[in-house]
Parts: C-alpha cells; sequence; structure tokens
C-alpha cells in the first residue's frame, strides 16, 4: 500500500477520522476528541465507529460525485449507455471509455483508495468493537453491517481490478506491504463471511442501515457476477421472503418521494440540501442538462411502449454533409417508448418545467452531442440545490434480485420458463410502465440463449446510470460490443463523441495503480498490463 493507504489504517485508532454523516442514525461526533486507549468503551463509541464505515460510501469515486470524479453515474459513461461528450476530457475515466488509460490514470487510483478507505473503517471497527459495553447482539450486528459493507467493496475491486490485497484486519506499520490475493479466493472468502452474519442482522432497519436483505442481495451480486449460480439463486430466494416489492411509480422511485420505497434494500443517504452532507451524484451546471449524456443505442433500448419491440425508425434528425445536425433531432424518433426512458435520459420533445419543445430541444441547456442528456435522479423543481440535494442513492433495489434470479435459474439450466419470465414481467409490468409481457412479444419455448438476450436487455433499460452497466458487460464479456456500437453511432451519423477502442482481454482488468506499485514492493501488476 502507497503512504496513504497506511495512514487509513491507522487514522481511527488515532483518533485522526473525521465523520460527516448527519443521517438521523448517524452521530455527528467526531473521534479526534478520543484517543485510542479510551475510545472503543461505550455504545457512542461504536456507533462513531459504525459512522466512518457508511460515511466512506459517500465519496465522490462510490455512490456520490462532483463535477471531476467517477461515480455512480459516471460509470455509465464507460459503458455502452453514455458517455463525456460534451465535456470530454476534463472528467474522471474519459480516458478509460477511450480505450486509453493506463495504472497512472486519476481514476484507477482514486477508485482503489476510496474502496480501500472503507475497508479499513470496517475492519478497524470489527477488530475492535469487542471491547465496548454492549450486548452480544448489539455488537454482533455492528460487526455483520460492517462485514457486508467491507463486502461491498470486495465486489467493485474483484470485478474491476480483480486479484487484489484481501485485508480483514486493521493495516500496521510492520503489515502494510500486502501481496494480492486471488479473484477466486476473495470471492470465497466473502460469500463465506455474509452466510455467517446473515442472520445477525435485522429484516428491517432504520433508513440506511444494512439489514438482512442487503446482506443476501449482496451475497448474490457476488455469486452472480463469479457464475456461482446456486449460490445466487438461494441467496435472492432468501431477499425473496423479505417483504420488498416493485414500486408502482419507476417516476417517482428516483426523487426523494421513492426513499423510503418497498423496493429499496440498501440505499446510500444523504441529507440536504443547504447541510453540506447532500448528494451532487446528477450533478447539473445550471440546467438540468449537460453533464451527463447517454447514447443513441442505450435510447433505442427502450422499445415501443405497445408493441414492446424494437423501433425501426432510423431517422434521427437533419443530415448535413453525412453529419448529424444535433440542433434539429428528430423528435419523433423518440415518442411512444417505454415509458422508463423518459424518466431515465432527456431526449427532444421531452420538457422540464415547461422548457423544452419545438425549437427548444434541449430547454436552454447547449445541444446534447448525441441529442440525448441523462435526467435519471435529478429533480428539475430544484435546480439551485443540484450540488448538495437530499437525494438518496440505491445501491441496491429489488427489481435487480429479481433479474439477477431469472438470469442465475438461466445461467443454471433446467429451468421453469414461466417462473423466469414471470420475475422479468414484474419489473416490467411496474403500474407507469406496463410493457407487454415477455411470452406476448417473445412467445414461449425460447432458447437459452434467447432468454439470456432478454433479461441483459431488460437490466440495461432498468438499472441504467445506476452504477451497474459497467460490471455487466464486463461480465458477460461483451465490451468489445458496446465499443462497436458507440463507434458505428459516432462514425456513422458524424459525432462529437470521443472515440473509443476495444484493448482486448485487457480492457476487462483494472491496473493495479502506479502509486500503490511504488510503495507496495509487495505487489506486482497485473500480467496484462506488464
Amino acid at each position: 500500500m502507497k503512504l496513504i493507504n497506511k495512514y487509513i489504517g491507522l487514522t481511527l485508532l488515532s483518533g485522526a477520522l473525521l465523520t460527516s454523516c448527519s443521517d438521523s442514525f448517524l452521530q455527528r461526533d467526531s473521534l479526534t476528541e478520543s484517543s485510542s486507549s479510551t475510545f472503543w468503551q461505550t455504545p457512542n463509541d461504536a456507533m462513531m465507529a459504525l459512522t466512518a464505515c457508511y460515511d466512506g460510501l459517500q465519496s465522490n469515486q462510490l455512490y456520490n460525485s462532483d463535477q471531476y470524479s467517477l461515480g455512480p453515474l459516471y460509470m455509465d459513461c464507460i459503458s455502452d449507455n453514455g458517455g463525456h461528450f460534451n465535456w470530454s476530457g476534463w472528467m474522471e475515466g474519459y480516458d478509460m471509455a477511450m480505450g486509453i488509460h493506463n495504472p497512472s490514470s486519476s481514476v484507477i487510483g482514486s477508485y482503489w483508495k476510496d474502496c480501500y478507505e472503507v475497508i479499513s473503517r470496517c475492519n478497524l471497527l470489527i477488530a475492535n468493537i469487542d471491547r465496548v459495553s454492549m450486548s452480544k447482539e448489539d455488537i454482533a450486528c455492528y460487526k455483520a453491517e460492517a462485514i457486508t459493507i467491507r463486502a461491498l467493496m470486495y465486489i467493485n475491486l474483484t470485478t474491476t481490478y480483480q486479484d487484489v490485497p484481501y485485508l480483514t484486519e486493521p493495516l500496521t506499520l510492520e503489515n502494510s506491504e500486502c501481496e494480492k490475493s486471488t479473484r477466486e479466493y476473495i470471492v470465497g472468502a466473502v460469500m463465506a463471511d455474509l452466510k455467517t452474519i446473515a442472520t445477525d442482522l435485522p429484516p428491517t432497519a432504520a433508513l440506511g442501515r444494512i439489514t438482512r436483505g442487503a446482506c443476501y442481495a449482496l451475497l448474490g451480486r457476488m455469486a452472480l457476477y463469479n457464475e456461482k449460480w446456486d449460490e445466487a439463486i438461494a441467496a435472492y430466494k432468501e431477499v425473496q421472503k423479505l417483504g420488498y416489492s416493485i414500486d408502482p411509480s419507476y417516476a417517482d422511485l428516483f426523487t426523494t418521494k421513492g426513499q423510503n420505497s418497498s423496493e429499496i434494500i440498501f440505499s446510500v443517504r444523504y441529507e440536504g440540501p443547504g447541510k453540506d452532507e447532500g448528494a451532487a451524484f446528477n450533478a447539473h451546471w445550471n440546467t438540468p442538462l449537460e453533464a451527463l449524456n447517454g447514447t443513441i443505442d442505450l435510447a433505442d433500448a427502450y422499445y415501443v411502449a405497445n408493441t414492446g419491440e424494437k423501433t425501426t425508425d432510423t431517422n434521427y434528425g437533419e443530415m448535413t454533409d453525412g453529419k448529424l445536425d444535433v440542433s434539429k433531432p428528430n423528435a419523433a424518433h423518440f415518442a411512444n417508448r417505454d415509458p422508463r426512458l423518459y424518466t431515465t435520459l432527456f431526449v427532444p420533445g421531452m420538457k422540464w418545467n415547461g422548457k423544452g419543445g419545438e425549437g427548444n430541444w434541449y430547454g436552454g441547456a447547449a445541444a446534447s452531442f448525441s441529442t440525448v442528456y441523462v435526467m435519471k435522479y435529478f429533480d428539475p423543481t430544484d435546480t439551485g440545490n443540484s450540488w448538495d440535494n437530499g437525494q438518496d442513492f440505491y445501491v441496491v433495489r429489488y427489481a435487480e434480485v429479481l433479474l439477477s434470479l431469472a438470469e442465475a435459474l438461466v445461467q443454471k439450466g433446467g429451468y421453469d420458463e414461466s417462473a423466469v419470465m414471470s420475475l422479468i414481467n414484474e419489473v416490467r409490468q411496474r403500474a407507469d410502465v406496463d410493457m407487454p409481457r415477455v411470452q406476448d412479444v417473445e412467445g414461449t419455448g425460447l432458447t437459452k440463449d434467447a432468454l439470456l438476450d432478454i433479461i441483459k436487455h431488460e437490466r440495461r433499460v432498468e438499472l441504467a446510470f445506476e452504477g451497474l452497466r459497467l460490471f455487466d458487460v464486463y461480465r458477460w464479456k461483451e465490451l468489445d460490443k458496446a465499443v462497436a456500437n458507440i463507434e458505428k453511432e459516432r462514425t456513422s451519423l458524424g459525432l462529437g463523441y470521443e472515440a473509443r477502442q476495444y484493448n482486448g482481454e485487457r480492457d476487462y482488468v483494472w491496473p493495479i495503480p502506479t502509486g500503490e506499485l511504488d510503495t507496495n514492493k509487495a505487489l506486482l501488476q497485473h500480467e496484462l498490463w506488464k
């Protein structure tokens, strides 16, 4: 580890870690007033330490963002869902989208650092909480929360960097240089941990706290991402028993109205506006647009509403000298689509606060280089607090669980087709979406590959800009297809995108950051990046 990671491993014990979460179940106290010899004694000490674990999730690289950082929505800009088109060249991750990143790239170092900071905070709590005067049940619950948060970080790390140091205890100066563990080993260890502690967690808890459902859902995610179909199925079926349900309103779900929905399994909480503790992960500059571009490819993945079929229209607007004039788009192209399109993306013909539509296609913003902007999570009625608002970020929703269960069942084989279709239909037929049932569009007796394609498509349109698309493209080994689709879009329409390239297997694993290699001689670069 480089020096900052050694520091992170020691900060909580030395009393140098500040906490900033201000949600109702979290304490505002600072650990700077306690020394390591007196800190781990009271329930309040334990709550402050747990607060630090949750607080780390609000990192700009993890589940928040500023105008420069990766964040959960901008991560989709590395996939075929979006891009840094209008603001290309200075937003974190643009070089990875272009396939020109390297071990010294900003995103490579910052994502690593912030994941390990959360892990370090969790390890400190797990190692020390037994010293606190609390009930055994409360100690077990706090440990289980920290273990689950730590597991989320290892899901992220093993899906990106793959083989990484596996830390389960606080770092000291003596053990700060760590070798990599294999992805396979980490996956097995994390899954074993989650199985062990699941019943130490309550079925329900204060908003934003880890519950049994969150534990099982993340166990399922780790299993699914690593093709452990039986274990994924078992975990997701445990989630099904816990009373979650699909919210009837997709449109309301991604506003502050939706934060208490029975669909939300785990969220990173924010409190604002005006408290300097709010969310900025979908902030925009002056208008509700401009910061994030969607792709036409994603927009066209939202099928025609009444038929459930892909649009055959290819008229995106006025062409001049072989280039699409983005100031003169064809709004009719985006009409009558899956209603989730209009919650997720801002397409020509839409309005916000009365602005937009004919002749003012982007509602006062600059024309999108793709004709498409991003709307998910943005509150157009409160643009003044775009950078500090109270919108929570949903790490796990029940819709993901249902689609993941469907995928695991099909991948395992021997599935009941009607049961799989029922899971997909439960997602696509929420009240304000009501897309046609799978069997009514595709028929029955489908091949395994055909059914998987339907599930993959449903994941894309349901979960767009929720920080999962890139992970899906990686695990399905479809990055080459994603790059080809966006390059075809860019070149055939003459659009002002950053050019993308696919570099083969190397692009499925992030390199170990240069700074880590420089200060940790036990750490070796991945073979594909040597």
